[in-house]
């Protein structure tokens, strides 16, 4: 039975069916309109609306600046006819005034987005106008004059410039010693959805990713010197790059064997530009969520690819851009290309999406962000932290860019993922970090306390930090990690592709996941869905009682279904470990059984292990006094 949904019968008790679930009224619209399903797939009346960007940019480096033209065909496949169009300023981030998830300082405020043009169709719109155009702390609101019809579309032309950070980094800036990262920088067209039509959250700086796939034909020119690596394919390299360093790009695109294609001492003997002067680097991606990326004056750039899809050929291209004087991410092109063969070999266990993806390092010691084919990282001082970063970020490929999921609201949703899959890589590469007991610790640090917020509340709505760093990352890791343990490797893969099959490039929400697991184990879910996504469970296994006959009876006092690890201690000096898997509380008992060896006397009674998460431990173990 589809969890929380049945939709049988379309009817004027459909609503109040739903409601009486619990059921957000919104969501339950968009299921009764077809365009969801208790399948676990689109419905048959999904669509989803997408832009064509063409963008010229300037980088000014010494100004920390940057200036931008650009035009959008913004397409409207929806039923609805707009009225109004919501654009997200990212910049706005930093204008004066503006409220902020944290303190950012003086030294970066600035005035914002300045806008120069904007078009509409054949209108044009005066920014400081309020009768047609208001702003808020990130977002644009253009009240149309022309509406945009179903199965239509309009053109947008936008001129822009703002000021690049210099100190309070928020995802992109300029990190000094000429290297800049650029993410969440043009005029981009805010989502119209299914669910709550325009998003009009706004960028606080905590939420991220929410956007329709579309189409970049960028054009950034760059002074004297500078490299450029982005989103996309670059379509002029030829143009660009001396014939050594396109060669070496060409060993690098057919071999698993690291290469370096060009090095700093080269950029400084002018060993790898054709031209001194400026330069104008062409990008080209089709149906990808975002754009971003960065411009170096001197850096090594490595390289390798393996095949990405066995029935194709089809390879991806996978390298690291670093200045000199690293820690770590000299290796940094090896550690990519091991991260995205275990994605490809084990979970998610789906050929990588993109035609390359660039780990970009921006030369400060910690901290990563993920975009469409680009990650933005630190230089973590240890091997393990290295690697953990560089996984991290080049998952999210899957989640939530491939996955389309809307981070804005359920960050757990791509977070989740992108904090347990690591587990795999690190067992492999570097075993003494014990990575799934630190995300087990960390989640337990929180679990069952009041600052803990259910899995199924917005993320946008949560301000306390700590909470939203457990709420997006570590419970939603425990939980992801306990499903595959409830229903096994293979069910769970099979859940996991035909989720990933049916949803990618569209806007699966938390029902549309849970609909699809539901549907394909062909199980009745809500036993391990309920308490981990929707209430208040908190990890507490412990030890109710031992009886004469060693019968050892588990009390699952928190709620929430975990794994049972019971290791008794026999009076012969022997002991022996007992385990039941996590689908031992399917049907709703509060207690389990574990029946251990009866031939043989007990002296101790101890539960659970390391990653397993318990939050009160004065129930764990139990000394038998058998005098």
């Amino acid at each position: 039975m589809p969890f929380l949904l049945t939709l049988i019968l379309i009817s004027d008790n459909y609503l109040a069916s739903q409601t009486s679930m619990k059921m957000p009224l919104e969501i339950a619209k968009a299921f009764q309109n077809g365009t969801r399903s208790s399948m676990g797939i689109p419905g048959p009346n999904y669509w989803q609306n997408y832009s064509d960007y063409t963008i010229v940019a300037q980088l000014h480096a010494t100004e920390s600046k940057l200036t931008g033209s650009e035009s959008i065909n913004y397409h409207n496949n929806s039923p609805d006819t707009l009225k109004l169009i919501v654009i997200r300023l990212y910049p706005d981030f930093y204008k004066k005034g503006n409220a902020r998830s944290w303190t950012i300082g003086n030294n970066d405020l600035t005035d914002g987005t300045l806008i120069t043009k904007l078009n509409v169709g054949k209108n044009t719109f005066d920014v400081n106008n309020s009768t047609d155009v208001s702003r808020t702390a990130t977002n644009l609101f253009i009240r149309l004059k022309d509406y945009i019809m179903p199965g239509d579309s309009v053109t947008i032309d936008v001129d822009w410039e703002f000021l690049i950070p210099r100190k309070a980094w928020a995802r992109m800036g300029n990190y000094g010693n000429d290297r800049f990262f650029i993410a969440y920088w043009y005029p981009q067209i805010a989502v119209y959805d299914d669910i709550d039509g325009w998003d009009k959250v706004e960028y606080y700086g905590t939420v991220e990713y929410y956007n329709d796939l579309n189409n970049f034909d960028v054009n950034i020119t760059t002074p004297s010197g500078f490299t450029v690596w982005a989103t996309g394919d670059l379509k002029n390299m030829n143009d660009l790059y001396k014939k050594q360093v396109v060669d070496n790009y060409n060993i690098a695109m057919e071999t698993e064997e690291i290469v370096n294609i060009f090095s700093v001492s080269d950029c400084k003997n002018k060993k790898v530009l054709l031209s001194n002067s400026s330069n104008t680097w062409h990008f080209v991606a089709r149906d990808v969520p975002d754009f971003t990326f960065g411009a170096t004056k001197y850096s090594n750039w490595d390289g390798a690819s393996i095949v990405a899809d066995e029935n194709t050929g089809r390879r991806v291209f996978i390298d690291a851009v670093y200045p000199d004087s690293v820690d770590t991410f000299d290796k940094g092109a090896y550690y990519a290309v091991e991260s995205v063969k275990f994605m490809q070999d084990s979970l998610p266990g789906y050929p990588f999406p993109y035609s390359h993806i660039t780990s970009f390092c921006n030369g400060r010691k910690s901290g990563g962000m993920e975009s469409p084919m680009m990650v933005n990282e630190g230089d973590p001082s240890d091997r393990g932290s290295a690697i953990g970063l560089i996984f991290h970020e080049i998952l999210h490929s899957y989640f939530p860019f491939y996955m389309g999921t809307n981070e804005r609201k359920y960050s757990w949703m791509d977070e989740g993922w992108a904090a347990w899959l690591p587990y795999g890589i690190m067992d492999d590469l570097e075993p003494d970090q014990n990575y799934f007991e630190r995300i087990s610790s960390s989640f337990e640090n929180l679990s069952g306390k009041e600052k803990e917020v259910p899995l199924i509340y917005l993320s946008y709505q949560i301000s306390d930090y700590g909470s939203y760093r457990v709420h997006s990352y570590n419970r939603s890791a425990m939980a992801y990690a306990y499903l595959r343990n409830a229903l096994g490797d293979s069910l769970f893969k099979e859940s996991l592709h035909t989720y990933m099959i049916s949803w990618n490039g569209k806007h699966p929400i938390p029902y549309d996941f849970f609909n699809t697991f539901e549907n394909v184990s062909g199980q009745d879910l809500n036993w391990y869905i309920k308490p981990w996504f929707f209430d208040r469970a908190y990890a507490d296994l412990g030890i109710k009682k031992v009886t004469l006959d060693n019968k050892i009876v588990i009390e699952n006092t928190g709620g929430l279904p975990l794994p049972v690890i019971v290791t008794c201690d026999f009076s012969d000096g022997t002991s022996s470990t007992y385990y039941k898997n996590v689908s031992v509380w399917q049907n709703g008992d509060n207690a389990v059984i574990i029946q251990a060896d009866t031939s043989r006397t007990i002296n101790m009674v101890t539960i659970g292990n390391n990653e397993i998460p318990d939050v009160i431990t004065e129930n764990n173990q139990v000394q038998i006094n058998n005098d």
